[in-house]
């Protein structure tokens, strides 16, 4: 039943994705950009690997190893904690999100690549196996993550009206680092 492949992958999906890596990078990005950018970007992100992931599956495994994906996450938390760490505060309202060339695909890009072959990726690819159901798979779990997204984003958003901006960049900066070292080591 479509309802019963629907349930399960937004149960699951939502359930997995609770304190995972992009909803605590998504968390940090909505310190530095706007919840709606940080979100939407988010959003697309996901709404797109979901549709690879139930339609292409096990193809995107055949062209990209698992190492090359590894090895890229790390390098690109650790970029992103440095570019933050390193940037010099300008004085002004627009702050960073009008400094950010761009920042919607900055984190697009970012998502992407920290879900590529993640477990909520490979969560699509079984439930799609065992439901036959691909739309409605895709549907609960993209809505899931966009709901993991959106409390994330929430979050960050709010904790950026209360935490002076050079130690939330700080914070933000040291976060990224640490993820990328951690995902060299556990991935």
């Amino acid at each position: 039943m479509w309802w019963k492949a629907f349930l399960a992958a937004f149960g699951l999906l939502f359930v997995a994705e609770l304190g995972d890596k992009t909803q605590l990078a998504i968390l940090a990005l909505a310190g530095r950009h706007s919840f709606r950018t940080v979100f939407l970007a988010a959003a697309a992100a996901f709404a797109l690997l979901n549709a690879l992931a139930v339609s292409v599956g096990a193809a995107l495994y055949e062209f990209l190893p698992e190492a090359v994906i590894k090895y890229g996450v790390a390098a690109l938390f650790i970029l992103f904690g440095l570019i933050t760490l390193l940037r010099r505060q300008e004085d002004g309202e627009e702050g960073e999100e009008a400094r950010a060339r761009n920042p919607f695909l900055s984190v697009f890009l970012l998502v992407s690549l920290m879900e590529l072959g993640d477990k909520t990726q490979l969560s699509l690819l079984a439930l799609t196996a065992r439901y036959s159901y691909p739309f409605f798979v895709w549907l609960g779990g993209t809505l899931a993550l966009w709901a993991t997204s959106c409390l994330g984003a929430l979050v960050g958003a709010s904790l950026a009206r209360v935490i002076p901006a050079p130690w939330m960049r700080r914070v933000s900066g040291v976060i990224f680092i640490a993820f990328g070292i951690a995902s060299l080591f556990w991935s």
